[in-house]
C-alpha cells in the first residue's frame, strides 16, 4: 500500500482523522464497561440510550451540511469536533440514565453530522478530483487504523477499572477530539461558491435521492460482515469457532491495504460509475460464496468463507471510493454541504436498519437469504450507474472515459 505525498490539506484531515478516531476507539473499548460499572446503568439502558439517540440523529445530522453550506465546512468540523470532546468529558461526571441519555443524544448527533461536513470540506481544499478521493481514501485507512490501536489503548483503563482510570481515559478522548479541530482549523479552506438566493430547505434533485437509496442499499455489506456473518458462522456452517475473529481480520487488513489502490479508479464520472456497478457484482458474488458455505464439511466452510469475505472486502472499498466520489461530483458546490448530508443519511440509516433486516429477512430464510441479498446488490450497482450517468448528464458533469 502506497500513499504517497498528499496535499497540504489532505495531510491535516488524514492526521485530524487519526487523532480523533484513536480517541473513538478508546471510547468504544472503554464505555460500556465505566457505564455498567461505574455509573451503575444496565446494559440494557445503555442499548435503548443508544438506539434512541442513533434514531434522533437521523434528522438532526442534516443540519451539519446546511451549516457548512453557510458558515464553512472548516468552521463547523472544528466545532462539531469540540463539542464531541465537551460530550467525553461530561460523560465522566454523568450519575444517571436520564443524564446519559441527553450526553448521547447530543455526541451521537453530533458524530452523525460530521462526514458529510468532512467531504465538504475536502472537496473545498482539495480541488483536484484524482487527489480528493485519495485523500478520503486516505483518511478512511487512518480512521481504521486509529480504532484499533485506540481499542488496545483502553486496555489500561479496563485494568485499573477505578472510577479515576475511566475518568482519565475520557479526558484523553476528549483531548483527542481537541487535537482533531486545531488540526482542521489549519485546513485552507478555498472560497465557498455564492449560495443561490434560498427559498428554504429542499430535498437534492431526484436523480440525486435515486443514487443516494442505491447506495444505501449497497452499504448493507457493514450489516453483513458485522451482523449477518458471525451469526451464519456459529449457527448455520461447520467452521471452527475462531473462524469468526479470523475473517473480521481479514476484513480489516483488507480494507487497509486495498482502499487507497482501488480508490484509484475512481476517476470521471464513467469509470466511477462503472466502479460503483462492480461493487455491486463483486458484494453479490459475496453473498454467492456466503451462502455455498452453508450445510458443507469444516474445511470447505471455511474456505467458501473467507472467499465470501475477500469478495465483502473488496466490494466495500470499491462502494466507499465510488460513493465518495459521486456524491461530491454529482452535487451543486453552492448547496454541497446539503446534498452530502442526505447522500449520508443512507449510511446513517443502513447503522439502524442494517441489523434488523439482516437479522430478520436475511438469515431467517437460510441460504437463500444469501442468493436474495446478491441479487439486490447485483441490480442495485447497476441502476446506480445509470442513475449517475443520467444524474451527471443532467448536472453537466464531465462523463470521462
Amino acid at each position: 500500500m502506497r500513499v504517497g505525498r498528499l496535499p497540504e490539506g489532505g495531510g491535516r484531515l488524514a492526521a485530524a482523522a487519526l487523532v480523533q478516531s484513536l480517541g473513538i476507539g478508546l471510547f468504544m473499548a472503554s464505555s460500556m464497561a465505566f457505564f455498567t460499572r461505574q455509573v451503575g446503568l444496565t446494559a440494557n439502558q445503555v442499548g435503548v440510550g443508544l438506539a434512541t439517540a442513533g434514531a434522533v440523529a437521523l434528522a438532526v445530522s442534516l443540519f451539519g451540511g446546511e451549516l457548512a453550506d453557510r458558515y464553512g465546512a472548516r468552521r463547523v468540523l472544528a466545532v462539531l469536533y469540540a463539542v464531541r470532546a465537551a460530550c467525553c468529558v461530561t460523560y465522566a461526571f454523568v450519575t444517571s440514565f436520564w443524564q446519559f441519555l441527553v450526553v448521547t443524544l447530543l455526541a451521537i448527533a453530533v458524530d452523525r453530522a460530521a462526514p458529510p461536513v468532512l467531504q465538504s470540506l475536502v472537496a473545498g481544499s482539495v480541488p483536484d478530483q484524482r487527489e480528493r478521493t485519495r485523500v478520503l481514501a486516505v483518511i478512511n485507512v487512518v480512521r481504521n487504523v486509529g480504532l484499533g490501536v485506540g481499542a488496545m489503548a483502553a486496555g489500561a483503563a479496563l485494568v485499573g477499572d477505578t472510577l479515576l482510570a475511566y475518568r482519565i481515559t475520557l479526558g484523553a478522548i476528549g483531548l483527542a477530539f481537541l487535537g482533531g479541530a486545531a488540526l482542521v482549523l489549519r485546513v485552507r479552506e478555498g472560497e465557498r461558491p455564492a449560495a443561490r438566493e434560498r427559498a428554504g430547505w429542499a430535498l437534492p434533485y431526484p436523480r440525486y435521492l435515486a443514487l443516494t437509496g442505491l447506495n444505501f442499499l449497497l452499504t448493507f455489506f457493514d450489516a453483513l460482515l458485522l451482523v449477518a456473518m458471525p451469526v451464519w458462522v456459529l449457527e448455520h456452517t461447520d467452521a471452527p469457532r475462531i473462524t469468526v475473529s479470523v475473517l473480521f481480520a481479514l476484513n480489516t487488513g483488507l480494507v487497509v491495504v486495498l482502499q487507497i489502490p482501488v480508490s484509484r479508479f475512481a476517476d470521471g464520472l464513467r469509470r466511477t460509475s462503472r466502479l460503483m456497478a462492480s461493487a455491486g457484482a463483486v458484494l453479490a458474488a459475496a453473498g454467492l460464496c456466503f451462502a455455498a458455505a452453508g450445510g458443507t464439511s469444516t474445511w470447505v466452510a471455511v474456505g467458501w468463507l473467507g472467499a465470501a469475505v475477500v469478495a465483502l472486502s473488496l466490494g466495500e472499498v470499491m462502494a466507499n471510493s465510488a460513493g465518495w466520489e459521486l456524491s461530491i461530483a454529482l452535487a451543486p458546490p453552492e448547496a454541497r454541504g446539503r446534498y452530502l448530508a442526505v447522500f449520508n443519511l443512507g449510511l446513517s440509516a443502513e447503522r439502524v436498519l442494517g441489523p434488523v433486516v439482516v437479522t430478520g429477512l436475511l438469515l431467517g430464510a437460510g441460504g437463500a437469504g444469501w442468493i436474495a441479498a446478491a441479487a439486490v446488490f447485483l441490480l442495485a450497482g447497476v441502476a446506480a450507474e445509470r442513475v449517475a450517468v443520467g444524474a451527471g448528464a443532467r448536472a453537466g458533469a464531465p462523463v470521462g472515459a
